[in-house]
């Protein structure tokens, strides 16, 4: 009843616009069923390091998928990381391999419409409203950049459209 009802309310006021649903924080089929039914597009959060088993979780729904966040958070950064999801990898360096073998990963999967990096700065120490602490940020609380990271994700963004071309597809 509540996808159906808010898509036809957004369907009288804005026809043209997709309808994303809600954001599924976890894995629940019986909902994101209920969703398909009225969504345009299943929109998911995966912290995990590899996102195919969670994407692979809503392929039955036979809607394209749209990542609402990722992260990964490194050790090195100086701040707590004591609240905040995703997977805590020592270093920097190690933070942008982790992006790039998750965005190929997804990027892999023929049902990816996008993906969205969580967040822009880092977290401060002392903790965010909801004490989160982290370091998820492409720069520092300071705007000083994570410059490994900053370039990995420029070269893997600039792939990005030759990786989802080949999803799916067999030599």
């Amino acid at each position: 009843t509540y996808f159906e009802t808010v898509r036809r309310i957004i369907r009288e006021v804005a026809p043209k616009q997709l309808y994303l649903g809600c954001r599924f924080a976890w894995v629940n089929r019986i909902a994101a069923a209920a969703a398909a039914r009225h969504c345009d597009v299943i929109s998911i959060n995966c912290y995990d390091l590899d996102p195919g088993r969670t994407v692979d979780a809503y392929k039955g729904t036979q809607k394209p998928c749209l990542i609402g966040e990722f992260s990964f958070r490194s050790s090195d950064s100086g701040l707590p990381n004591t609240n905040g999801a995703g997977p805590l990898v020592t270093t920097q360096a190690e933070r942008a391999a982790a992006y790039r073998r998750y965005v190929a990963a997804a990027l892999s999967q023929p049902a990816i419409v996008g993906l969205h990096w969580f967040e822009h700065a880092d977290q401060p120490a002392e903790g965010r409203f909801d004490g989160e602490n982290s370091n998820f940020g492409v720069v520092t609380i300071n705007d000083e950049v994570y410059e490994e990271l900053m370039q990995t994700m420029k070269s893997v963004n600039a792939e990005a459209e030759t990786i989802h071309m080949s999803a799916g597809r067999t030599s």
